[in-house]
């Protein structure tokens, strides 16, 4: 439809559209790449006086008004940071703490009051619709309770589907001004995000659906998703990535229950080649941020996956947000919303990532607990996950002493240290607690690997943890009299927290253990462990094993004795050593399958085994006795 036609008496200047606003209005403003950045200018140019912005996230216009002044304009605002810099040096006083969801609530029902909304859209369609484009978020309800209605008509601004029309009778006055949208900057990666998104990427199973935080967890992920089937989008921010996931065919939304086939976001944000996608796409579709925010809407998605950004976590598992870590945008957005939804989702994970340190200060990121000024934004009971570059801590139904111990071990290692200290003065550990001693990341990361043994058993091998404390002893527990007899020559009747302690805290220096774990993550069983220790004085080590009775001949003991020896042949290790008993004749055939000579003493029913890895077994030969 032509504009001029069918609204040409609403059609005036950025001047004439700047006038109407009064002393001391309340004004809302679109935010984001949705700026009426023309009408702001000649407001800005105006001389009206004691005027309160309110805009959902400050953009680089609204930025300029504070300049003025707050005798002049004062910004209040639902998101601190954002694209207007930092020229708002108390921005905190006038920062509106709710949760995305929340927010249009409060607007429509005029709890926070609105004079004039001043919006872009988009052309009108042949029925005299206007498109908020790429943000519907809240603007849809300040509109809709707006005293009057300003829109700057930006042909470059897309017409995207979902609840993002307005109607032109709404509209008082229209100002014409056609202006490339605001494009997000590229962003390089570096090798700690590249690794805290390579684990993300492991809590997304095919048919997830997803929502990624803004800018390099989404940018990241693309990487790590490439191999992944049938994943939806239910997200905050439609972004470039999502797109290009979209295009490789990875996502197609065919397992939602609700909205099938559609992408679901409140406002679409990155490069002209996405805001080109979503024009008239009826598969990308936003609506208000009320209705997708939803965190009961959110859980209906079945397997709902929401990885977000923080600040810092302390060591009870709350989470702080604020100066980000690796995006230009602070607060919590709707990471609230989503991260609640998805732990009410039948499968769903929740997920917080951020650096083990702060990008400008190198302080810690775990910290044991938070400052006065610092506002929490999850608390210790909501997150399930929590992923840094030293690898995943889930949280989801541990006593705070686990929560600490598992965010210990993926604190920065030059910090684990002191807030293994500092957690047992404050009693969240017990006061006996070991220091965790933990492989460097690079043999965690060396040693994990995913395996199939005899039977269909899927299993996840990694290097033992301190906080593998429970699972530990229950492998104990589910072994028979005899197995015990046959790991510990002794007829062992329990298994304490200080031997359990003393069995899981070992450093490269003294050995290595590694475990077999299976089953989903949030309720992984250990079914099978396996060490060797080095021997003072000498270049080789002492082996033992144990493995759950049930899932005994399924090759998972001579698995683990051939990869312990391919690692500890890394290691400069020269061999190893194990005392099996007679009657254990399954392991001694475990023993026997390595291919060099072993060396074997019988002695009151033990066998001593030895064999070094550079006496390889010739053709025939078997042991030395």
């Amino acid at each position: 439809m032509n504009l001029k036609e069918k609204f040409g008496g609403k059609i005036v200047s950025p001047e004439k559209a700047a006038s109407q606003v009064r002393n001391g209005d309340r004004i809302f403003l679109g935010s984001m790449c949705a700026e009426p950045s023309i009408i702001v200018a000649a407001l800005s140019d105006s001389r009206v006086e004691d005027v309160e912005i309110i805009q959902f996230m400050t953009g680089r216009s609204a930025a300029k008004l504070a300049e003025k002044g707050r005798d002049r304009f004062r910004i209040k605002t639902f998101f601190l940071g954002g694209l207007g810099g930092n020229t708002q040096e108390a921005a905190e006083a006038d920062y509106v703490p709710l949760f995305h969801s929340q927010i249009p609530f409060f607007l429509r029902n005029r709890r926070i009051p609105i004079d004039i909304a001043i919006v872009q859209v988009s052309e009108p369609d042949r029925f005299g619709r206007f498109s908020l484009g790429t943000s519907v978020d809240v603007s849809l309800s300040a509109v809709e309770s707006a005293r009057m209605v300003i829109a700057q008509v930006n042909r470059n601004m897309p017409r995207t589907q979902g609840d993002t029309l307005i109607q032109g009778d709404r509209i008082a006055y229209f100002v014409e001004h056609d202006e490339e949208l605001f494009e997000l900057p590229g962003e390089t990666l570096g090798e700690k995000e590249k690794k805290i998104t390579k684990y993300c990427s492991e809590l997304i199973e095919d048919g997830s659906i997803v929502q990624f935080g803004f800018a390099g967890i989404s940018k990241g992920l693309m990487d790590y998703l490439k191999d992944r089937k049938n994943l939806g989008i239910h997200t905050e921010i439609f972004t470039d990535a999502l797109m290009d996931l979209m295009d490789a065919g990875i996502i197609n939304n065919s397992t939602k229950k609700m909205y099938r086939g559609k992408c679901l976001a409140t406002t679409c944000m990155g490069t002209k080649r996405l805001y080109e996608f979503v024009h008239e796409n009826s598969v990308v579709e936003l609506y208000p941020s009320d209705f997708v925010l939803n965190p009961t809407f959110i859980a209906q998605n079945d397997r709902m996956i929401s990885i977000n950004l923080a600040l810092q976590v302390d060591l009870k598992g709350q989470i702080r947000q604020g100066k980000p870590t690796w995006t230009a945008f602070e607060s919590s957005g709707g990471d609230h919303d989503f991260m609640r939804g998805a732990t009410l989702s039948q499968g769903g994970r929740s997920a917080i990532c951020l650096r083990s340190t702060s990008l400008t200060s190198g302080r810690s990121t775990i910290v044991p607990s938070f400052g006065p000024k610092s506002s929490v934004i999850m608390n210790r009971g909501e997150v399930n996950y929590v992923v840094t570059e030293y690898g995943i801590a889930y949280l989801g139904g541990k006593s705070i002493r686990e929560k600490a111990m598992a965010l210990v071990e993926i604190a920065h290692p030059d910090h684990r240290e002191n807030l293994m200290r500092e957690a047992r003065e404050l009693g969240y550990v017990y006061p006996n607690q070991v220091y965790c001693c933990m492989a460097s990341p690079a043999l965690r990361e060396r040693v994990r690997t995913d395996r199939e043994f005899g039977g269909g058993v899927k299993a996840h091998i990694r290097v033992a943890k301190p906080t593998d404390e429970s699972m530990m002893r229950d492998l104990f527990y589910h072994l028979s009299e005899s197995s015990v007899y046959f790991r510990y020559f002794s007829p062992k009747r329990s298994m304490p927290l200080a031997n359990l302690q003393k069995y899981l805290n070992i450093s490269e220096e003294e050995g290595l253990s590694i475990v077999v774990t299976t089953g989903p993550r949030e309720n992984r069983s250990m079914i099978a462990e396996a060490r060797y220790m080095l021997i003072q004085g000498g270049d080789s080590a002492d082996t033992a094993f144990m493995v759950d009775e049930h899932y005994q001949g399924k090759g998972i003991a001579t698995f683990l004795l051939h990869y312990l020896i391919e690692i500890a042949k890394e290691r400069n290790v020269r061999g190893f050593r194990a005392d099996v008993l007679l009657d254990n004749q399954p392991m001694l055939r475990v023993y026997d399958s390595v291919p060099y000579v072993i060396h074997k003493t019988i002695d009151s029913g033990v066998v001593e085994l030895r064999f070094r890895f550079d006496e390889p077994k010739m053709s025939g030969e078997e042991v030395k006795t």
